[in-house]
């Protein structure tokens, strides 16, 4: 091997060692939605009480989430802090966290998002996510797959044809919410991702591998 080309060897090993996460069942920056509608520029739910979504997860993964999420209308800060929970078939509480007010909390896709210790849950089972609905910190509406205002990631969630049925938006006064509204569809207050936001290393040990190795492709023409 030419020795001019290690450099280039080890510039690249740079880029790619972000984390070993890249090399978990479930991809870095996935999250349950994404809304493919401007939320903001709807109608605003004005229900108060615990609102969300019901899911069931797919047959081919053992999802992994480190993320919990909460609208930011306008992504200028939320007014209130907003506790997002996650729930299993059973009723039972997975995990959850508190998105703080304000903009402390790093924004991605229009959701403020807090880091939680990484929580494996279950293929194949029912989950309901939801947080508190103040009417304050406006989060739009119900969003539908038939409308084309949601897309799913399967990672999550079972897309096989015959089981929309098993996403629905979900609301009530009490926790978890129980009541349920539409098919194929959710209310986008809150979200769950794994890796969603890059942590300052990996982005830092990028951008340097990046410069090096452009450094040495420039090197190398010249």
């Amino acid at each position: 091997m030419k020795r001019k080309s290690l450099p280039i060897i080890g510039a690249a090993v740079l880029c790619f060692a972000l984390s070993p996460a890249a090399f978990a069942q479930t991809t870095n920056g996935s999250v349950l939605f994404t809304p493919n509608v401007d939320l903001s520029a709807g109608t605003q739910n004005g229900y108060v009480g615990y609102i969300g979504g019901v899911f069931l997860t797919s047959y081919d993964y053992w999802p992994q989430i480190n993320y919990l999420g909460y609208y930011d209308n306008g992504g200028d800060g939320l007014v209130n802090s907003h506790t997002v929970s996650l729930w299993d078939g059973n009723n039972n509480l997975v995990v959850s966290a508190t998105v703080p007010a304000g903009t402390a909390a790093p924004l991605y896709d229009g959701y403020r998002w807090v880091q939680i210790p990484q929580t494996q849950i279950s293929y194949n089972g029912w989950y309901v996510i939801d947080a508190y609905a103040d009417g304050v910190d406006t989060w739009g509406d119900l969003i539908t797959y038939d409308a084309g205002q949601v897309t799913w990631d399967g990672q999550y969630e079972n897309l096989q044809s015959g089981y929309e049925f098993s996403r629905a938006g979900r609301y009530s006064g009490t926790e978890p919410p129980g009541n349920q509204s539409g098919s194929n569809a959710i209310y986008p207050i809150a979200n769950l991702g794994f890796n969603v936001v890059p942590e300052p290393a990996s982005l830092s040990l990028m951008g340097l591998g990046a410069v090096v190795l452009l450094g040495f492709v420039r090197k190398l023409k010249n």
